[in-house]
């Protein structure tokens, strides 16, 4: 018997059962066709997604700065203080990578909010009649999607004021506050969660179960098929990693349902029947007490949203640039509290840095030339913005199974992107410095996933840390640059922003 012969019999088969299978439980005769040829189908292709976080207010250098070991960029720990802000990150450092030696075009402390990810010089104002394309839409264009933006108290409440206008596709984006009504929309045709089974889900087991035998008997049969015959052994292998992950506990496999979001419906029945008042401080979505749990909403839909692929570019804004929430709630065991108090802004972020003790003016070049209790509380406000970014959404994609690409994780074919607008906090510095006394401060810029391996991971990506006389580093390059590489790695064919250089080549594969 000849292999042909063999494939084609085997697929008649596996045709076969899946048809009749399909048929016994209800499916129309069109649809079990459809569902039984789908058998034969290639694998599908990884799905890559996009998102981008805001972090406002820059950082403390003392506690994010990663600590490399014996000058290899490979080798580097994320959580050496008590308040390290990219301390959770640690356990998926092999996706991380940390970018140093950036700088943004124009605009001078907060008010580069306008322009730091279009690279459109804004010449040191918050200028914002030109015309703007920022990286998640360059990378939505580019994949012929639309971006979803969010925000979680992303601006006044009497409206997008310049302070909030960080998105733009020509013109500034008002991001959407409510992750109760997003997600009605990102979800629309999902079906609804129901007490009884869903014949489709129910549908998606079975065949899952009734394809074991299959794939035993059909294994000896087609082991010895060429490269080009190996069609369906392809797709039994893909049902075999789809079956092995369906019992991992890592998530649905695909969303044939809404998923559940207990955030976003806590957020729902909160803010149900509250006045809003678009001149006044009455609408629920800009109250100081409900950020928290906004923003932790807001994260939970980005999670959910990504795995089921009904947004494949996602951008979010937790507060505006001067946002002077009271940040209380973050305070780590042993901070203390900050002597100018706790908003977030003109406290916590404009908290300046002391020289550690025996620190000179020639010391060698590190972080351990600040005293790292001065601006530990500014530190473990940010460390919160991380800790939820992680615990919402990284841990989340790191541990469930792509439904486009069976064997692979979610966060294997994500580029999460996590920003600010400023360097250091007190400083408000846009580009990279060495502080007095010899510290060096950057950008906090940080990718986190591998965009289907079209990104190399688990580094630091420095350009120098040598000084001038007034401490700036000239060997800085655009970020224009980095924001050609990612929306490349997500495969975009021709991106091109203001400021660009050149593609960042040690991150891509």
């Amino acid at each position: 018997m000849t292999s042909n012969i063999r494939v084609a019999r085997a697929a008649s088969r596996l045709q076969r059962r899946l048809f009749l299978q399909a048929l016994g439980l209800g499916l129309a005769v069109p649809t079990a066709l459809k569902l039984a040829r789908s058998a034969l189908a290639a694998p599908p292709t990884a799905q890559k997604r996009f998102f981008l976080m805001y972090m406002p207010h820059g950082v403390a250098p003392e506690h994010y700065n990663p600590q490399v070991m014996g000058g290899d960029n490979t080798n580097f720990v994320l959580n050496d203080t008590n308040v390290s802000i990219l301390g959770p990150l640690e356990p998926y450092k092999s996706y991380v990578n940390v970018y140093q030696g950036f700088k943004y075009p124009g605009g001078a402390t907060h008010t580069g909010i306008v322009s730091c990810l279009s690279g459109v010089d804004g010449n040191g104002t918050p200028e914002t009649t030109s015309p703007r394309t920022t990286l998640e839409q360059v990378i939505a264009k580019g994949l012929g999607v639309t971006a979803t933006v969010l925000g979680a108290c992303s601006h006044q409440p009497y409206g997008l004021d310049d302070n909030g206008k960080l998105f733009w596709n020509g013109t500034a984006i008002d991001p959407q506050k409510n992750p109760a009504s997003a997600a009605d929309s990102l979800f629309a045709n999902l079906i609804a969660p129901t007490a009884g089974p869903n014949p489709d889900v129910q549908l998606r087991s079975d065949l899952l179960g009734l394809t074991v035998a299959e794939i035993q008997a059909l294994q000896s049969t087609l082991g010895n098929l060429t490269t080009e015959q190996t069609k369906l052994q392809r797709h039994l292998e893909a049902i075999q990693g789809m079956q092995g992950a369906a019992g991992s506990g890592g998530g649905p496999l695909a969303c044939t349902t809404r998923p559940a979001m207990p955030t976003v419906e806590q957020v729902r029945a909160a803010s149900a029947g509250q006045v809003v008042d678009p001149s006044g401080g009455n609408d629920y979505f800009y109250q100081e007490k409900n950020f928290p749990l906004i923003f932790q909403a807001q994260l939970e839909l980005v999670a959910q949203a990504l795995i089921c692929n009904v947004s494949q570019v996602m951008a979010l804004m937790p507060m505006y640039a001067t946002c002077d929430f009271d940040f209380s709630f973050s305070q780590q065991a042993g901070a203390g509290a900050p002597a100018s108090g706790w908003a977030h802004h003109a406290d916590l972020s404009h908290t300046g840095y002391q020289a550690a003790s025996g620190a000179q003016y020639n010391s060698p070049i590190t972080v351990a030339n600040f005293n790292p209790t001065t601006r530990a509380a500014f530190a473990g406000a940010q460390l919160w913005f991380s800790q939820q970014l992680v615990k919402y959404v990284v841990q989340l994609l790191a541990t469930t199974p792509d439904p486009s690409a069976p064997g692979s994780m979610v966060l294997d074919n994500t580029l999460i992107y996590w920003m600010s607008e400023i360097g250091d906090g007190a400083g408000h510095t846009t580009a990279s410095r060495i502080e007095y006394p010899q510290v060096p401060a950057y950008l906090p810029l940080v990718t986190i996933g591998k965009a289907g391996g079209a990104l190399k991971t688990g580094q630091i990506i420095n350009y120098g840390t040598a000084g001038d006389s007034a401490g700036v580093i000239a060997t800085d390059r655009p970020a224009g640059d980095l924001y050609l590489s990612l929306a490349k790695a997500m495969g975009v064919a021709n991106p091109t922003f203001p400021d660009a250089t050149g593609p960042v080549t040690e991150v891509l594969t």
